[in-house]
């Protein structure tokens, strides 16, 4: 057949062409015998007659035409489907094809092998829900036999999805794969093929791997060292270990498998097993009592004292495995430890009685002894309750103390810029300058260490810039180390840590402190080495160096390390003291290397900060240099506002800013104060305060309403002995410089230089956001 001839018609359209032709062939033999008769009853002798006549024999030929047209195409059709049904019966798979109303289009001798009972009905025309009916009713299918109606279900379910592949066991042993498709005019093609022996390879490998396994839990059963005997669920034996004959004491060969359990029972007693009758009974309803199996334990004793211990489990088949142990030893040892139980009991008895007696005289001794204990936590709560009562007054006291040295700092800082003062005057003044700061020293020490003790400050940490902290130490210690001809090396540093600015400055300024009284000659070098997410604050120096016994000692109050052949720097000792209480309030570790001769390496080991996109760090700084002179237009400024109710301390501070060229203006309260600047009509150009004044308003509060009062944002400076954190955060939230008393003339003359180069150059007030970190930590 030509590749460009048409595709053959299927059975049912050439039967439908065939119904059309016949019906049309009737019709033009119709239309041919009524003209026929028409001819035959006219009377035209013209010739129209003839003409009619010849008209149907013309159309009587190309009917007979059309006919043999489709005789021949009926031919090739029924060829085509003749070859067609020859292909696919050739193919190996069972093949059929159904239509669109799911009738059998074409089916091949295979799939009717398949299904010898179904081959009458495999023919075209017939439906699939009478072939798979009749499937169900004959048991082709092995699981139409077991239950008909959920197969036909499942099958017919199948049948409906698109397309589909499952597996099927025949009635007769054989197993098929059905495939199932849609066709693109709606029909359906169905592919059987046989893959038995593909199932048989399988279940070979499955029943391999299970003979592999029994011989893996029979060699594993024979290896072990406990005897086991299984039986299977018609109490027959089925495997068996050495083991187990030797302790049951059987000859291993009158164990065989098929033995009954009542018949190995009656061998086991044969053959010298002891047990009491009731257990005995036991053991015997228990094997036979399938349903009430639950875990039992037997102890069958033999001559010479050999006990067996048999526990008997059930298995998921309604068999059960017995397991065989010699528990002999365990047996002779719970006897022994039975008879040292009993042996002991009673020394026990003996002791207890002996105890008795010697307990009711320790009684007496108990009671004496608690209550000399009681005397002791009373002697110890007195103790505390002292020290504790003196550190508080010491932090408390701090006011009252520091109040004298205000005054004669600033007296001294008075006649010192006074001009009529002689060299030699000069000098002695010098000395008496440099023994009030070793006062102030001392005395800072003393109240840093009774706060910390009395819990008086708590840390307030922020994020620092530790080049920031180191660039204001060399400013504060350079001059030290030049006069001392040391070198001074400050290595700059970008690190950020997380700390607290007064407590971390404390620290590293008076490791250098340390360094510059103790080193001679040589270099201190001040620097940072990162330690992952921590920062090391690094001091060394070339100085003597430290004993290693004394490396703990040096942190104590009042200890110092003996350096031998050198004289011994002033001082009690309280520096290291105080660097290790502000560590530990910090939580930050300390570190010391150093020996002898080589120098020290003082180091405080500090957190790095969280990265932060918006924070700037805080600056620590301290303004201990000198300032320069006041421009000469101070007085043009208008004066300052003091508020001191003190009177030695007002004085002095007067005394002071005259010989500075700065007016100023006194009162002991704020009510005093405001009268005299409306009397006068002043403006100031700062306002200095003490915190405790004359009258219920205290110094930040009296700055405050003096502002107000101007109408203007006037800078403000609080001097006060209270160094506490929160007399610090409310001047810093109302913008107000703090400094603490004793306050340093030199500070203090360089903060009013700034406000005032501040006003001159730009006319604006000065920046209330300068930070001056003066004396020691709260």
């Amino acid at each position: 057949m030509s590749s460009r001839e048409p595709p053959p018609l299927s059975r049912r359209q050439l039967q439908e062409r065939m119904r059309v032709l016949e019906v049309e062939n009737v019709k033009l033999r119709t239309i041919r015998d009524a003209l026929i008769r028409q001819v035959d009853r006219s009377h035209d002798f013209t010739g129209n007659a003839f003409k009619l006549f010849q008209s149907v024999a013309e159309l009587e030929t190309n009917v007979e035409k059309r006919i043999q047209r489709v005789a021949r195409a009926m031919n090739e059709a029924k060829v085509a489907r003749r070859q067609l049904q020859q292909a696919i019966d050739s193919i190996g798979e069972g093949f059929i094809l159904y239509d669109t109303d799911d009738r059998i289009v074409l089916c091949n001798r295979r799939y009717r092998d398949f299904f010898p009972a179904l081959a009458d009905i495999l023919v075209p025309g017939t439906h699939f829900n009478e072939i798979v009916g009749r499937a169900a009713e004959t048991g082709a299918i092995v699981e139409a036999v077991t239950d008909p109606q959920a197969w036909l279900a499942a099958r017919v379910e199948r049948h409906r999805r698109k397309h589909c592949q499952f597996q099927q066991l025949l009635s007769d042993g054989r197993w098929i794969q059905i495939s199932e498709r849609d066709t693109e005019e709606g029909g359906r093609v169905v592919i059987v093929s046989e893959i038995t022996h593909f199932k048989r390879l399988q279940e070979a490998r499955r029943l391999n791997d299970m003979a592999k396994q029994s011989d893996l839990l029979v060699a594993t059963v024979a290896s072990i060292a406990q005897g086991v005997v299984v039986f299977d669920a018609e109490l027959r034996l089925v495997t068996w270990n050495s083991q187990a004959a030797m302790l049951l004491n059987l000859p291993y060969v009158d164990m065989h498998p098929g033995l009954g359990v009542r018949e190995l029972l009656r061998l086991v007693w044969s053959h010298g097993a002891r047990i009491p009758r009731a257990r005995k009974d036991e053991a015997r309803t228990w094997v036979t009592s399938v349903d009430q199996r639950y875990p039992l334990r037997l102890e069958i004793s033999y001559r010479g004292g050999r006990v067996v211990a048999a526990n008997f489990r059930s298995m998921p088949d309604d068999g059960f495995v017995i397991t065989l142990t010699d528990v002999t030893a365990q047996n002779e040892a719970a006897r022994l430890l039975e008879r040292s139980k009993e042996e002991l009991e009673r020394r026990v008895e003996e002791r207890t009685s002996a105890l008795t007696q010697l307990n009711t005289a320790l009684h007496d001794e108990v009671r004496r002894h608690e209550a000399t204990a009681k005397d002791l936590e009373r002697a110890r709560r007195a103790a505390e309750m002292a020290n504790l009562s003196k550190t508080r007054f010491l932090a408390a006291a701090s006011h009252d103390l520091l109040q004298p040295l205000n005054a004669a700092r600033l007296y001294l800082s008075a006649l010192d810029s006074a001009s009529f003062v002689s060299a030699e005057a000069r000098e002695l003044l010098s000395n008496v300058t440099q023994a009030f700061h070793s006062t102030e020293d001392l005395l800072s020490a003393l109240l840093d260490i009774s706060k910390m003790d009395a819990g008086g400050y708590e840390p307030q940490l922020a994020d620092i810039a530790v080049g920031d902290l180191f660039r204001t130490l060399e400013t504060e210690f350079g001059a030290l180390a030049r006069q001392g001809k040391l070198k001074l090396t400050v290595v700059p540093s970008s690190a950020i840590v997380r700390s607290d600015p007064h407590l971390l400055r404390r620290i590293v300024q008076n490791f250098l402190s340390n360094a510059l009284k103790y080193t001679s000659s040589g270099a201190i070098v001040l620097g940072v080495r990162k330690r992952g997410d921590t920062v090391a604050l690094e001091i060394h120096d070339t100085g003597p160096g430290i004993a290693r016994e004394h490396h703990q000692m040096i942190f104590e109050e009042f200890r110092r390390a003996s350096i031998g052949g050198e004289t011994r720097p002033g001082g009690l000792g309280l520096g290291l003291a105080i660097v290790k209480r502000a560590a530990g309030l910090l939580s930050h570790e300390i570190e010391l290397d150093s020996e002898p001769g080589r120098g020290s390496r003082f180091a405080v080991i500090v957190p790095l900060a969280p990265e932060r996109p918006a924070a700037e760090p805080k600056a620590v700084t301290d303004r201990n240099a000198g300032p320069e002179d006041a421009a000469d237009n101070d007085r043009e400024q208008g004066p300052l506002f003091v508020l001191e109710n003190d009177s030695d301390v007002a004085n002095a501070m007067v005394r002071l800013l005259n010989a500075w060229q700065m007016d100023c203006v006194t009162a002991p309260s704020y009510p005093a104060l405001l009268r005299r600047a409306r009397q006068e009509g002043l403006v100031p150009r700062a306002i200095i305060a003490d915190l405790h004044l004359d009258g219920d308003v205290d110094g930040i509060d009296a700055i405050i309403l003096l502002q107000a009062h101007l109408g203007r944002q006037v800078p403000g400076i609080l001097i006060t002995a209270d160094r506490s954190q929160e007399i610090r955060r409310r001047a810093a939230d109302k913008s107000i410089e703090y400094f603490s008393k004793p306050v340093k003339p030199g500070q203090l003359r360089a903060y009013l230089a700034h406000l005032s180069a501040a006003s001159s150059a730009t006319g604006l007030e000065a920046d209330p956001e300068i930070e001056l970190e003066t004396g020691p930590i709260a």
